[in-house]
């Protein structure tokens, strides 16, 4: 029998490339479907909040007039003086601790003056075993994330 005729035992890369590409697949379905800590999910959330009360702050800093942040209660929506808005998931959980009180279907989270000063306010968002707050310190304004 000839060179030629011989077929070699073993994989070629295409075959062992298309395995490994199955399993990646396979893996990254699995991940998705199941139910991790919510941290992700809850992490995204308090960081645009966060940013969203960063550019209220700086708006009243630049423009010289008080800007407010408030909660639209039934819609779990965290709405900007400026129009920004972050919803807020209904499997996540949403508590306030605000100094400010409600207006209708608003309740107010903050209220930020021109010298950066601002009425304080904390929000506590969780889910499953996750937990971030968005601080609002009062007496000078600065917005901080913490994971307790």
């Amino acid at each position: 029998m000839g060179g030629r005729s011989r077929r070699r035992a073993g994989f070629t890369l295409v075959e062992m490339m298309a395995v490994m590409m199955i399993v990646a697949l396979i893996s990254a379905l699995v991940v998705t479907w199941t139910f991790g800590s919510g941290r992700p999910t809850v992490k995204a959330i308090a960081l645009e909040a966060a940013a969203l009360l960063r550019r209220e702050r700086l708006g009243a800093m630049l423009s010289g007039h008080p800007r407010h942040v408030a909660l639209d209660v039934s819609a779990r929506v965290l709405i900007g003086e400026s129009g920004g808005k972050v919803a807020v998931p209904q499997d996540v959980s949403l508590d306030l601790l605000a100094a400010e009180g409600s207006n209708g279907a608003l309740r107010a989270v903050a209220r930020f003056e021109p010298d950066g000063a601002a009425s304080g306010a904390v929000l506590a968002f969780a889910k499953e075993r996750a937990r971030y707050e968005v601080r609002v310190d009062w007496f000078d304004g600065r917005v901080s994330i913490d994971a307790p």
